[in-house]
């Protein structure tokens, strides 16, 4: 941030608002949620207090906040070397038999260098989560790591796989209702680029990640 911005008392928006009144509510969308903040209107221009922005910025950002590609259902992200998007977010309900039950986030992945690679190899297989309406996190586990994300895929460069993540719950608590009730916003999956300098392997000096290599995808909006 500038000198000149952080002696500003107000921080110029491009807003809409319906109000013309000088002190108002200005409901704007910030990391993906709205937040209401405190406005004014001066001569036909909407303003807000630079630190309640900036107090807004860091809630929105929570526990989830880290530097991402960030996107909606059915965008493609792409990181440098991976392209990643969330098809379909499904509810399996509990049938009362022991089995699981819980959130179905389908993905789908595509190898977007000029060799093979596969997920685990590049960093991506530990963390992948989902965050929910409440604010807590669901992480996908070991059991669905093994099942489901199947990390170990060697992909030829633009191949694809599509893989169903289950975030599943056991033992009919939380019930359905109250799963129901608070649905994921978030999935997020990040990238140890740690692990690439760790290595040691050959396909690491290949792996061309942007700056922040992680997927965020709300799953509030699509596209």
């Amino acid at each position: 941030m500038t000198r000149t911005l952080r002696t500003m008392l107000l921080a110029t928006l491009s807003l809409t608002a319906g109000s013309t009144a000088a002190a108002q509510k200005t409901t704007l969308t910030i990391g993906g949620q709205p937040t209401t903040l405190d406005t004014v209107k001066v001569g036909g221009r909407t303003y807000v207090a630079l630190d309640q922005l900036q107090k807004a910025l860091t809630a929105a950002g929570g526990s989830n906040q880290l530097g991402a590609a960030e996107g909606c259902l059915n965008e493609w992200l792409f990181n440098g070397t991976w392209r990643l998007r969330v098809t379909a977010v499904n509810y399996v309900p509990d049938a009362g038999n022991g089995n699981s039950y819980g959130w179905v986030v389908t993905t789908e992945f595509r190898n977007g260098g000029k060799q093979l690679l596969n997920l685990a190899n590049t960093g991506i297989e530990k963390g992948v989560s989902l965050a929910l309406k409440d604010g807590s996190a669901k992480d996908l586990g070991l059991s669905g790591i093994a099942s489901a994300f199947r990390t170990g895929t060697d992909l030829t460069p633009g191949a694809g796989l599509v893989m169903d993540l289950p975030f599943s719950w056991q033992g009919g608590a939380p019930t359905n209702a109250q799963l129901q009730a608070n649905p994921p916003v978030k999935l997020i999956v990040p990238v140890d680029v740690g692990a690439l300098r760790r290595g040691g392997s050959t396909l690491y000096k290949t792996v061309n990640y942007v700056k922040a290599p992680s997927f965020r995808v709300n799953l509030t909006c699509r596209k």
